[in-house]
């Protein structure tokens, strides 16, 4: 079955997929359940979670034109399944992909660094929260990895920084490696881990000629490079586990640092810390840092406003201070909530907030504007559902989306709530992107029983 001279002729991934075809019926045209009960095999003996195993419909997805993101390691899993023991043409195929793939598009923008960026203007506030990395970092049990874990805005690249270069200071001088993933970038699909590799190695001196053509190949050299060397390795904005986990150089190498706005359930691949958003006394303390303490300080009220604005943010609270600071004409008391929310969703968190939602299913989407037309900040499982007439159970799966992405608080037992910005991102997107006829019809199956709210949860 070594067909391979076609492969040579393969540009796009839309070939790459047609040629997958044609391999499948050259192996006896299997089921797509056949095909996904070898790759479940295969992973299984690799040492794959259970977490990642890969669903029939996701295998299906495999053999569809038109993809935009495609998950190279299964494509070759597929190919491995297809192929059976050939080795020959699994490689050829690897060679195939990534020649297809490309390194540039499939991690657009991938740059590995050795600096870590100098700490910003203005007060770094997350004492606690740094306290606890550092903790972590250096449980055995953890890898030595440590992933900064919150909501959009909440500061979690700029903690890395400050956690990198607290490690870097207590460290054996190793390599320092920067990497940002592009887990939510707005415009870059997510790298590659294929792809992260290649940048690390070279990164590391590692001659093209050594570097493997498979993901696992890199993985192992790359442990094998950074064993006992005291590196750091800091992985920005990363999209999910499986995307890091192949990055991963392991407890020998030294320190490894995570960002991300959230991990779905599964596996961890390091302890664990939760990024919140500021308290009360550190948002007006980061308004100060940047606006300056005499603008802040003629109206405290006004300030704390402000702050609840944005929602304790520190992207926020940064982005709101600049312009304090840039019109010195301006009363604080102008900055009024709908003010607040246009110069920050438009100074970069709307785009922000627009890349956590490509992270969900377009049902769970029309949901999330569905919610700002609750007259609570929190909603129970029921009240969405009636707003989005879906079944509970269906609900429940699509707030699980909206947690998962980091754009929807899991705030109780059944209850769910949006803070602030991500709120008036949904409102607007509302407005644009459902009619007014479905809109009334939403409040209608609404306002057909009461509305169980945090308050009357509460009594």
């Amino acid at each position: 079955m070594s067909h391979t001279s076609e492969l040579d002729g393969i540009h796009t991934l839309d070939e790459f997929v047609l040629q997958l075809r044609a391999l499948k019926m050259r192996a006896g045209n299997p089921s797509i359940t056949e095909i996904t009960r070898r790759v479940h095999r295969d992973w299984r003996r690799a040492g794959r979670p259970r977490s990642e195993l890969p669903a029939r419909s996701t295998v299906g997805n495999c053999f569809q034109t038109g993809r935009r993101r495609p998950n190279s390691d299964l494509l070759l899993a597929v190919v491995r399944a297809l192929a059976g023991d050939d080795r020959a043409l699994v490689a050829a195929w690897s060679r195939a992909l990534h020649h297809t793939l490309g390194e540039a598009a499939s991690g657009p923008g991938v740059r590995v660094t050795d600096r870590i960026p100098p700490p910003p203007d203005g007060p770094l506030v997350r004492d606690a929260v740094l306290d606890e990395a550092l903790r972590l970092a250096d449980l055995s049990g953890n890898g030595r990895t440590v992933v900064l874990e919150g909501p959009a805005g909440a500061g979690k690249t700029t903690l890395a920084h400050a956690l990198a270069r607290g490690l870097a200071a207590r460290g054996t001088g190793g390599p320092v490696l920067v990497v940002d993933l592009h887990g939510t970038h707005p415009q870059a699909a997510p790298a590659n881990p294929f792809t992260v590799l290649g940048h690390l190695l070279r990164a590391l001196g590692a001659p093209p000629a050594r570097v493997p053509s498979s993901t696992d190949g890199r993985s192992v050299l790359l442990r094998r490079l950074l064993a006992g060397s005291g590196a750091l390795l800091l992985l920005d904005d990363a999209y999910d586990a499986a995307q890091v986990r192949p990055l991963l150089p392991g407890p020998r190498a030294g320190h490894t640092v995570v960002t991300t706005r959230r991990f779905p359930a599964g596996p961890d691949v390091g302890g664990r810390v939760r990024v919140p958003p500021c308290g009360p006394a550190d948002s007006l303390r980061v308004l100060r840092g940047v606006a300056g303490a005499a603008r802040i300080d003629t109206d405290p009220l006004a300030a704390r406003l402000i702050a609840e604005a944005v929602g304790h943010l520190p992207q926020g609270l940064a982005l709101v201070g600049r312009h304090i600071a840039d019109h010195p004409d301006w009363p604080l008391a102008d900055y009024h909530e709908d003010v607040v929310a246009s110069l920050v969703l438009r100074g970069g968190m709307g785009r922000s907030f627009a890349a956590s939602e490509r992270r969900v299913s377009r049902e769970a989407r029309r949901l999330l504007r569905l919610l700002t037309l609750l007259p609570a900040a929190h909603a129970d499982t029921d009240a969405a559902a009636r707003l989005s007439g879906t079944r509970p159970e269906e609900t429940r799966a699509l707030l699980a989306e909206l947690v998962a992405s980091g754009l929807v608080e899991d705030v109780g037992p059944g209850l769910y709530g949006l803070g602030r910005l991500v709120h008036a991102y949904a409102r607007t997107r509302l407005r644009l992107d459902e009619p007014v006829s479905r809109v009334q019809e939403a409040l209608s199956r609404l306002h057909r029983q009461p509305v169980r709210s945090a308050e009357t949860v509460g009594n």
